[in-house]
């Protein structure tokens, strides 16, 4: 193992993305009071004017010159690809009609220790539909998740049985669309401390799942560790903490990270380092911040010939985007990498986080879709949680609800069942 992967997936674990958290002992300590928590309805509407502008700023992008390759993305995002997407941009995108599918679902604002929230919560069927917490990741969104929402709440709807519904709450983290922008850097750690107010105190829920990938796996793993009212959490990405590989499958976990460290980790080293500097770039090019975010989109997924739409709709992607324009939080958003370290995510920079209470390992289960870049195996896993479930699926990559909304529900439902068996 080498020194970069190790201290690169030590700040992964810092920051709340690798999922490790709760394998200590935490000190019970009462926490002091905290001001009670305020929900209101929210809609989107962005003004007319603010999508003038950007619309004004697409159509007179200035293009760079591109390398010659046979690998059209060999060197980032291709050329042609952004101006194929510039045309469906202006010339067929329609973003109110994207804002009003989105303010179809019922969504809110939570002010939670002077921070707003922003999420959608849709009540299931039935009669006592099991809460559940949805939670993305960077350079995820709220809205990769509304593909699967009535699959989840309303499994009757397409043949299935209302008692497996659950009741979804879907936040934006802090930094991200339209939840308030923190004033420095935070982690995962904080997050979920934060998302679990919501759930209790904000939503009258005693008892939740949390169900993450990404940054959402690290802080959904934080709340089944922490908190004892988050039961269990379901995760669809593992990455281990920079111990040394104990099998040949670890050891292949750490080459595959090593190589895709190299070819592909530029944008983590800068995001976690001098987020700022690329900010101004992204603040003022609508094209610049679609570049960096169809890259993922596109590599991430593992997807063949980098060609993402046989996977995702185009217009959502172009919605998730546009959310990001919209509300000026690329910038914000990268913060996350900047956010762990020793005080846990705290945006106190003078003060670390109170450990909570004494924890075990958490109670997880994973879902391992194929494409995702790197996923460490299940010896690690088991030795990491107190894991009581793990599927190996057909189909899907990092941004697993958005590219397989229908398998992915299927396994938070597969996942409920199992924690029912096992009686937890």
């Amino acid at each position: 193992m080498n020194t970069l992967s190790l201290s690169r997936r030590r700040m992964l674990a810092a920051a709340g993305v690798i999922p490790i958290m709760g394998t200590r002992a935490f000190a019970q300590d009462a926490a002091p009071a905290a001001a009670p928590i305020k929900i209101v309805p929210f809609k989107i509407n962005i003004p007319q004017p603010q999508l003038d502008d950007v619309m004004a700023r697409v159509k007179n992008t200035k293009w760079p010159v591109a390398p010659v390759s046979r690998n059209p993305h060999e060197y980032g995002i291709g050329l042609e690809f952004m101006k194929d997407l510039q045309k469906f941009w202006v010339t067929e995108y329609n973003w109110r009609e994207q804002e009003a599918k989105l303010n179809a679902f019922p969504q809110f604002k939570a002010t939670v220790d002077g921070r707003d929230i922003h999420f959608i919560h849709v009540k299931g069927s039935g009669k006592n539909p099991q809460p559940l917490m949805l939670i993305h990741g960077w350079p995820g969104s709220f809205i990769e998740f509304t593909r699967c929402i009535d699959e989840l709440c309303h499994p009757e709807k397409t043949g299935g049985n209302e008692d497996d519904a659950f009741s979804v709450v879907i936040p934006s983290l802090p930094g991200f669309a339209f939840s308030s922008k923190p004033p420095r850097p935070v982690g995962g750690q904080y997050i979920s401390r934060l998302f679990d107010r919501l759930m209790v105190e904000g939503l009258g829920y005693k008892s939740y799942i949390a169900q993450g990938g990404d940054f959402g796996a690290g802080i959904s793993v934080g709340m089944a560790a922490e908190s004892e009212h988050c039961k269990a959490a379901l995760v669809n990405f593992v990455i281990g903490p920079g111990t040394p590989p104990e099998n040949e499958e670890e050891k292949a976990a750490q080459a595959q990270w090593d190589k895709i460290y190299q070819t592909e980790g530029a944008y983590q080293h800068i995001q976690r380092t001098k987020p700022l500097s690329l900010a101004y770039g992204m603040a003022d090019s609508p094209m610049a911040t679609a570049a960096w975010l169809m890259e993922k989109y596109t590599t991430w997924a593992g997807l063949p010939g980098a060609n993402p739409w046989g996977v995702y709709p185009k217009s959502q992607v172009m919605t998730i985007i546009m959310v990001y324009i919209l509300t000026n939080s690329f910038g914000t958003s990268t913060w996350m990498y900047a956010g762990g370290g020793s005080r846990g995510g705290n945006p106190d920079p003078e003060q670390a986080l109170e450990p909570r209470r004494a924890a075990v390992k958490p109670t997880v289960g994973v879902v391992h879709f194929p494409t995702e870049l790197v996923f460490w195996p299940r010896s690690f896993a088991e030795r990491t949680y107190n894991l009581v479930y793990w599927s190996d699926v057909a189909a899907g990559g990092h941004f697993a609800a958005f590219e397989q909304p229908l398998l992915f529900a299927r396994e938070v439902r597969d996942f409920r069942q199992e924690l029912v068996k096992r009686g937890i």
